[in-house]
């Protein structure tokens, strides 16, 4: 029933995301992965708004977007993700559930959105990676696929994203049982290429319009 009910929620908000959401894709090599999204894959993004998820949920659409949310105790929130796949991580808790049901959730070869600022940017810039997704991919033995957005929302304006190639952390990691120093520089090239990406999509942007212009 939950599945049927996402499927028309999707249905009947896709006109809606034609208009507000107006989507520009780069990719950083659309050959190594393109918008289809074969078997298990942790998403990576940053994060501008609550229209990022939104955002991620159209441009896959053909693959239900699991995604772990910071519900801020709105039972309304908690409700409508149900039928989203939403995986809820409780800042007030503390809690590390949501590792264990993203792992299960992407054993099963599904695909998991994250967000690892954790918090919604408020002035452009990326802010340094909380290093839980980095845990879940190596325990799931997921790869990582960056999507980088600008976070121009709205009526009037055109949303650019880029996605990168898929990261194998494993490619990196020599140890079976990583210490927190060896997850912490896996950590670091994570964030590191989705600021290089995030440069990249600028470039792309400006290159655009120098072509236009």
């Amino acid at each position: 029933m939950r599945e049927i009910l996402r499927w028309l929620a999707l249905l009947s908000a896709w006109p809606v995301q034609l208009l507000v959401f107006k989507r520009k894709t780069y990719y950083e090599d659309r050959r190594a992965q393109g918008r289809r999204v074969r078997g298990k894959a942790l998403i990576v993004s940053n994060h501008f708004s609550v229209f990022d998820y939104m955002v991620n949920l159209f441009l896959f659409p053909f693959r239900k977007l699991y995604v772990v949310y910071w519900p801020q105790n709105s039972k309304r929130i908690r409700w409508g993700m149900k039928f989203f796949g939403g995986i809820v991580s409780d800042r007030d808790v503390m809690g590390l559930r949501f590792m264990d049901e993203s792992v299960k959730t992407l054993e099963k070869g599904r695909i998991v959105q994250i967000y690892p600022e954790a918090y919604i940017s408020e002035d452009g810039r990326m802010d340094e990676f909380k290093p839980s997704y980095v845990l879940i991919a190596l325990r799931a033995e997921a790869p990582i696929i960056p999507v980088i957005t600008d976070g121009q929302y709205g009526l009037f304006k055109r949303v650019h994203l880029i996605i990168g190639k898929p990261i194998d952390l494993w490619d990196y990691c020599t140890s079976e049982d990583p210490t927190k120093e060896e997850i912490m520089e896996l950590n670091d090239i994570v964030y590191k290429k989705c600021l290089e990406l995030q440069r990249e999509l600028e470039a792309r942007k400006q290159n655009k319009r120098r072509v236009k212009n």
